[in-house]
């Protein structure tokens, strides 16, 4: 972190104004300030002073401390400076040439030759490190390999950590064969390939990032307001009278940030209306129109015809009938038993099963295919269907009901688990199997941690649906509220069903804000 240095800001008893530059590039045209600090100065009419700094650090301080009126500052340099409360503020953001968004990239090169084309592979290669508060060339390196498992605080996880002064030095080490890889900022490396300095056959890209808004124009606040205003306006207007330059050449010209952000936030939206969006929904509603049709649905008839008979029924099981709600109690106890065991049931099957579900941890393709065989089958075959053979075969009771939820729902949860893993991030795992940790080993300390949220939310809600399942399951002769509730209503006893629902509904709500406590708990 840089120093705090107290002071006021004000402009020099000289009138003479500082820029200060932050070093992302160590030739001229790789950040030229001087054709509008020259403008700048002729328009105001102050004498303004374009000073190159040595690194981010001194740039910064130079801001901070009021030695330095504006500055020319990368997105993480510039966060660092106005957490300092010194009364630094961004005010334009320059758009290089041919693009449309001041937004840029870091960029993992290696030389075209090299064995590493992923960015797990730049484990135990030597790699080419900017400047502390550069974004593109240590920042978001930084995140960006944390994220695959190789923080850069462990140097033994490098053959070699080689700190460079700007981007342009880091490019030089890789192709020279200094180091293996280095992260550097798009707009540095465009800048060299136009200029001719580097040749795209030299190197590949290995990885980008997402992208980085755009290194700001900051100003102190001890300047005159109407100064800061002047200064503003005429860089926002400036490529209307020169060839803007700044950092990559030259610039389309400068915007205000808070374009830049709304630059910097929409390209994390792509577009949601297309041709394609309507085709899908034309295709959708001409499906949906041509099933209607086939099935001779009538909603005229329907709408009128389910009023009239609803607010019958609704009427008939108006009071709900508690008399008997000790029993009722009972057999709700014996639903949520049924669905708890069937539950359990599910989890002790799809655990083996959806290991071996998912393409990232499966032994081998055979395994993987004849476990998403199970999963596919059981979840094709309902539960109501399971049951009624149950009961054929092994006879009434809450047994069928327990089994039939088991096996249905343990498709579901082998694929929700299979699903889960195939999602995780792979860099604790690679991480574990460089260090020559057991699969058993992986499993537990990469895989399982980040998985079980998902693990008990899908349990939970599993879980919830069998109480509901297990209710229906009693229609056919498994026992529990379901049984009663079919009892009801083969006896047209319409106020004891509203009873029966009405505590379906309690516990299932009951049940619900008892799940919702625990995924909080774990998420």
């Amino acid at each position: 972190m840089i120093d705090q240095i107290s002071g006021t800001h004000s402009t020099p008893s000289s009138g003479v104004l500082t820029v200060v530059a932050a070093p992302a590039s160590d030739h001229d045209e790789g950040l030229d300030l001087k054709g509008l600090v020259d403008y700048l100065s002729a328009r105001t009419g102050i004498p303004i002073n374009l000073h190159q700094c040595k690194d981010y650090k001194e740039a910064i301080t130079s801001l901070v401390s009021g030695t330095a009126q504006i500055g020319w500052l990368g997105p993480f340099a510039y966060k660092e400076a106005a957490s300092q409360d010194a009364g630094i503020e961004a005010f334009a953001v320059g758009v290089p040439r041919g693009k449309k968004t001041p937004n840029y990239h870091s960029l993992f090169i290696v030389r075209q030759e090299s064995e590493i084309n992923l960015l797990v592979d730049v484990r135990h290669s030597s790699i080419a490190l900017g400047d502390d508060y550069s974004a593109s060339g240590f920042e978001v390196p930084k995140r960006e390999l944390a994220e695959v498992g190789i923080p850069i605080e462990t140097e033994a996880n490098f053959k070699e950590i080689v700190r460079v002064d700007n981007h342009d030095e880091a490019i030089r080490a890789m192709i020279e064969g200094r180091v293996d890889v280095a992260p550097v900022s798009s707009i540095n490396l465009e800048e060299l390939v136009a200029s001719g300095k580097v040749d795209p056959a030299d190197f590949k890209i290995i990885h980008q990032s997402s992208d980085i808004s755009g290194a700001p124009l900051v100003y102190t606040h001890g300047m005159a307001p109407d100064l800061i205003e002047q200064i503003k306006t005429l860089v926002l207007d400036a490529h209307n009278h020169i060839n803007v330059g700044g950092y990559g050449g030259l610039l389309e010209r400068y915007v205000d940030p808070v374009i830049s952000q709304q630059n910097f936030l929409e390209s994390y939206i792509k577009a949601q209306w297309g041709w394609r969006s309507y085709a899908v929904i034309a295709t959708f509603l001409a499906v949906v129109g041509a099933t209607v049709v086939d099935l001779e649905i009538d909603f005229a008839q329907l709408i009128t015809d389910t009023f009239k008979y609803l607010t019958d029924v609704v009427g008939r099981m108006m009071p709900p009938d508690f008399s008997k709600f000790d029993a009722l109690a009972l057999s709700m106890l014996e639903t949520i038993e049924i669905a708890l065991l069937g539950t359990l049931l599910a989890i002790i099957l799809s655990i083996p099963v959806g290991l071996f579900s998912a393409r990232n941890l499966a032994p081998n393709y055979f395994v993987f295919i004849i476990a998403r065989t199970i999963t596919v089958f059981f979840r094709a075959i309902p539960e109501f269907i399971m049951a009624m053979i149950l009961v054929i075969a092994i006879g009434f009771g809450a047994m069928p009901a327990v089994i039939a939820l088991g096996f249905h729902t343990m498709g579901f949860l082998a694929k929700f688990y299979a699903e889960a893993i195939e999602q995780i991030n792979d860099g604790p795992v690679q991480a574990l199997k460089a260090s020559g940790a057991s699969r058993t080993q992986v499993l537990a300390f990469a895989i399982v941690p980040q998985i079980m949220p998902s693990f008990v939310g899908n349990n939970l809600y599993i879980f919830d649906r069998n109480i509901r399942m297990a209710t229906m399951l009693g229609i056919v002769g498994a026992g529990g509220i379901g049984y009663e509730l079919q009892s009801a209503f083969r006896m047209f006893e319409y106020q004891r069903v509203s009873a029966i629902i009405a505590l379906i509904f309690a516990t299932i709500f009951v049940i619900d804000m008892i799940s919702s406590y625990i995924r909080s708990k774990v998420a």
